[in-house]
């Protein structure tokens, strides 16, 4: 049981070497002593404007999603870094911008990947948004998104700047999890007919699961999951059981991990 937490952890650290890549401009590799062992660390990809995600495409190349909006290919084998046509309008501003990507499970026959990202209304106003599209071009040859489809938007948008959740994570029976944060009001989390500080599930095409715990809608909006959560912005699926893990940011530390089950609250705030 303890892959999936391996699996955050590792994400984590990938990510803080795209940060942290301009910074080792001088050295393309380095190493560093740790408890267990010596790590050396390579540098792939730098220049990166606020990276937020990356994905590893089967051949090597990786997806970067920049804050302002940019999803870059970096193409390991060429040393190139390619501005990716396609994406969509986002809310660059605070924690907004384009957040997640991710593959899908059966990326190397259908080429979909997911993307999140804040969605800006006529009014100034955000919330976290789903989309789907198929990159052509994944071997650096004027790579571009098509198909673009937008999934799931949450309805209540505000102009605050913080808690898009934001991490997806497909499962192998064709369906999406999602993480939305509270948006800077905690209230909205403990409200089951609000989007903010939830678990999501939908399907693949934007659908909702017939099993979903409030499929009717009577109770709660029939995308949610579960409830009560902060701002998870780690999720990923246990393999062995076919669970979702998710780590929420505490308020002053104390970051939680929880195992969402459907319908269940947890508690926030």
């Amino acid at each position: 049981m303890r892959k999936p937490l391996f699996l955050i952890l590792n994400v984590l650290f990938s990510y803080s070497l795209l940060l942290t890549s301009t910074s080792i401009a001088n050295a393309q590799k380095w190493q560093h002593q740790t408890e267990k062992g010596p790590v050396v660390v390579e540098k792939i990809a730098g220049d990166l404007d606020t990276p937020w995600a990356m994905a590893m495409l089967p051949n090597g190349n990786l997806l970067v999603t920049l804050r302002d909006g940019k999803l870059v290919l970096v193409d390991r084998q060429n040393a190139k870094q390619i501005s990716i046509k396609g994406t969509p309008r986002v809310w660059a501003q605070g924690q907004g911008g384009l957040l997640d990507v991710v593959l899908d499970p059966n990326f190397a026959e259908n080429n979909l990947i997911y993307l999140s990202f804040s969605d800006p209304d006529s009014s100034g106003n955000a919330g976290t948004a789903i989309a789907r599209a198929r990159l052509v071009g994944a071997d650096g040859v004027s790579p571009r998104l098509a198909d673009y489809q937008k999934l799931y938007s949450m309805r209540k948008k505000t102009n605050r700047g913080q808690h898009f959740g934001s991490r997806i994570v497909p499962d192998k029976k064709g369906n999406l999890f999602f993480t939305i944060g509270d948006r800077g009001n905690r209230p909205r989390a403990q409200d089951p007919f609000d989007a903010a500080g939830k678990v999501m599930r939908i399907r693949t095409d934007g659908s909702i699961p017939a099993n979903n715990p409030f499929a009717d809608g009577k109770d709660a909006l029939p995308e949610i999951w579960s409830i009560g959560h902060r701002n998870p912005q780690g999720a990923t699926l246990n393999d062995l059981t076919g669970e979702i893990w998710t780590l929420a940011h505490g308020p002053k530390g104390g970051d939680e991990i929880n195992i969402p089950q459907a319908g269940k609250n947890y508690g926030w705030p």
